[in-house]
């Protein structure tokens, strides 16, 4: 049975090291991929704060202008009310 030698059991030393760092390495991309995966879903789902102001000063200028739309139809009214409560 031969005896194991030095350069023998550097070899198999520097193999497990070398295995370990593979693994590590791996999981380290996987991990990134995941993240990656993670910030594409977050924007999907998520508004960005721009868009979200933009979208809220269309809706109050368009709130702005069925509110004047309601106040022209009331003032409207008023004056046909007024009207034939005259004659």
């Amino acid at each position: 049975m031969e005896m194991l030698t030095m350069d023998t059991v550097q070899s198999f030393i520097f193999s497990l090291v070398g295995a370990g760092l593979i693994w590590s390495v791996k999981r380290l991309y996987g991990s990134i991929d995941d993240l990656r995966r993670d910030n594409a879903r977050i924007r999907e789902l998520y508004q960005l704060k721009s868009d979200a102001v933009r979208d809220q000063e269309q809706i109050m200028a368009m709130l702005s202008e069925i509110k004047q739309s309601i106040e022209r139809t009331n003032e409207r009214v008023d004056r046909l009310i007024d009207g034939i409560g005259s004659r």
